[in-house]
């Protein structure tokens, strides 16, 4: 039987301060490289290829097409899953939080 081969690319997660619960009817768009999805809120695995890669997140609230939105750069291993966390505060008009945590390492058989 074969091994399963490991996979390399990101896994998102997006949040929001708890008492802002009418965030639940947002729906956040994330954007890879150009390439927009929408998803809802929680955590999403995205497969790519390694290299660098520009993630942007985002929603739409009231008259704002782009609220919260925040990017950053990630350079992508071979062999990695790199996780992405995106937090939105409490005040709509500022950024979301967005930063990069440790990545999980599949070990080279």
């Amino acid at each position: 039987m074969a091994a399963q081969q490991p996979w390399t690319g990101l896994q998102i997660e997006t949040s929001f301060f708890p008492l802002s619960f009418f965030l639940y009817l947002c729906t956040p768009t994330i954007v890879i490289d150009g390439v927009a999805c929408q998803r809802p809120w929680g955590s999403h695995s995205f497969q790519l290829a390694p290299g660098m890669h520009n993630v942007r997140i985002f929603f739409k609230y009231l008259l704002m097409d782009t609220c919260g939105a925040n990017a950053i750069n990630v350079v992508v291993q071979p062999n990695c899953i790199h996780r992405i966390k995106y937090e939105m505060p409490p005040w709509m008009f500022s950024k979301g939080s967005i930063r990069e945590l440790p990545p999980h390492v599949f070990a080279q058989q």
